[in-house]
């Protein structure tokens, strides 16, 4: 069946993260070291690098519960940073290059957004004047379950009445974006940015279809999987 539909993750893909990450470090280095832990940028560094290959799906809770397995004081630590994270959130920022990429891409494909934001992100593209090149423009808000569950990735290419196998999913993370989406027969195009630039496939079923650093690779990986 020929790839007609590309989906777009939100963040690493659509959203550049990076003041985000550092936000969140900041808040864990804050957390561990007022409750009493020496901990520093390189040791939160270490364990970024630690549970990117351990393929945990929530790195910042596995940290804080790896730096201090106690019930009591986890259950405080996720909700105070929850809390601190609303307070600090950076606004959000487009990928380098996207502006410039999807006028193109939309042109051989329809594109859709399969990612973990809410409307924020489709009002934001709307601001940016970027969401008329989507096609689908579903978002988290209309789901009960979300990624890495293949029923997540069903859901959204069942709403905008699409086949998987006619389908390209684009994600920065091997785990929660490339696993899901060969589940269910979509191509996959992996960006390697951001805390899991540095994942790696643990069997040769989770290699993604292609791989690129920059959004001004993506036609090209794109046109590849057409078959131009």
């Amino acid at each position: 069946m020929p790839v007609q539909n590309l989906f777009l993750d939100a963040g690493g893909v659509i959203l550049e993260e990076e003041e985000h990450e550092r936000a969140r470090a900041e808040i864990i280095i804050d957390l561990l070291t007022e409750h009493g832990f020496p901990y520093s940028l390189e040791d939160y560094q270490q364990d970024v690098e630690e549970g990117v290959r351990l393929f945990v799906p929530n790195l910042y809770a596995w940290i804080l519960w790896k730096r201090c397995p106690e019930d009591a004081w986890y259950a405080y630590a996720r909700t105070e940073m929850r809390e601190r994270w609303r307070e600090r959130k950076p606004p959000l920022k487009l990928m380098s290059g996207l502006s410039e990429v999807l006028p193109g891409l939309s042109n051989s494909c329809r594109i859709g957004i399969l990612g973990q934001y809410g409307s924020e992100l489709t009002e934001f593209l709307d601001t940016a004047n970027l969401l008329r090149y989507f096609s689908f423009r579903s978002t988290q808000d209309g789901f009960a379950i979300t990624k890495p569950d293949p029923r997540y990735f069903e859901q959204i290419l069942e709403y905008a009445g699409v086949k998987p196998e006619a389908s390209i999913m684009v994600g920065d993370r091997i785990d929660k974006d490339v696993i899901p989406a060969k589940t269910i027969s979509m191509k996959t195009i992996r960006m390697r940015v951001g805390l899991h630039r540095h994942q790696e496939p643990r069997t040769p079923d989770e290699r993604p279809d292609a791989e690129i650093s920059r959004l001004e690779e993506l036609p090209m990986a794109v046109q590849q999987l057409l078959g131009f």
